[in-house]
C-alpha cells in the first residue's frame, strides 16, 4: 500500500519530489489548515464568519532556499526563518470564493522540546472580490490585489494553532497539521 501511495503522489505530483527514503527528505515540511474561528471588528450583516477555508503551505528545505536569502553572516536571525509558498482557498467576508496564492518566511521561538511559537508574514495576491464588494480591498482595481498577511502561532508536536489579523478587517484562528 505505501508503494501504492508513493507512485500515485510521484504520477501527480512529478517524480522529482519522491526520494528513495520517500515522498519527503529530512526537513521537509509541509502544512494543511483550516479556519476554525473569524471574527470582523465592525458588524455587517452582509459578513461572513465561516471562511471554509483549506490552506497548503510547503516549506522550502534549507537545502533548496536560494543564496539571496540566506544571510553572510552566520548568527543572523534571516538564516533562522523558514521560507516558504503557499495557496489558500476560502469564502471571503462576503461569502465569494477567493484564493489567495503567496509566499513569506516563519521565525520560530522554541518554548519546549516539542512546542515553539513563531511570527509569520506572507505576501502574495488575492483574487475573487468581486461584483460590488470589488473595492472592499485596496488596489483590487483589475480582480486581484496584492496582500500582505502576518500571523502568530504556535505548534505542538504536529499540530498548530494560528491567529491571522486581516487588515482593519478582522481576524481569524486556523488550526493544522505539518506532514513531516
Amino acid at each position: 500500500m505505501k508503494l501504492f501511495k508513493r507512485t500515485l503522489f510521484a504520477l501527480l505530483m512529478g517524480p522529482a519530489v519522491v526520494s528513495a527514503d520517500g515522498v519527503f527528505k529530512p526537513g521537509d515540511e509541509l502544512l494543511l489548515q483550516t479556519s476554525l474561528w473569524t471574527t470582523h471588528y465592525k458588524s455587517d450583516p452582509d459578513h461572513n464568519e465561516h471562511q471554509k477555508m483549506i490552506n497548503v503551505e510547503w516549506y522550502l528545505p534549507t537545502y533548496m532556499e536560494p543564496e539571496w536569502l540566506q544571510a553572510d553572516d552566520p548568527d543572523s536571525w534571516r538564516n533562522d526563518v523558514r521560507w516558504m509558498v503557499g495557496a489558500a482557498n476560502f469564502r471571503n467576508s462576503f461569502s465569494q470564493r477567493s484564493t489567495y496564492v503567496y509566499a513569506g518566511g516563519r521565525y520560530h521561538f522554541p518554548m519546549t522540546e516539542n512546542t515553539r511559537a513563531y511570527v509569520k508574514l506572507t505576501a502574495g495576491l488575492l483574487h475573487g472580490y468581486r461584483g460590488k464588494y470589488r473595492h472592499k480591498i485596496p488596489l483590487n482595481n483589475l480582480g486581484v490585489a496584492p496582500v500582505i498577511l502576518p500571523a502568530v502561532g504556535v505548534e505542538v508536536h504536529d499540530v498548530n494553532l494560528e491567529l491571522v489579523p486581516f487588515g482593519a478587517s478582522g481576524v481569524m484562528a486556523n488550526i493544522g497539521y505539518y506532514f513531516r
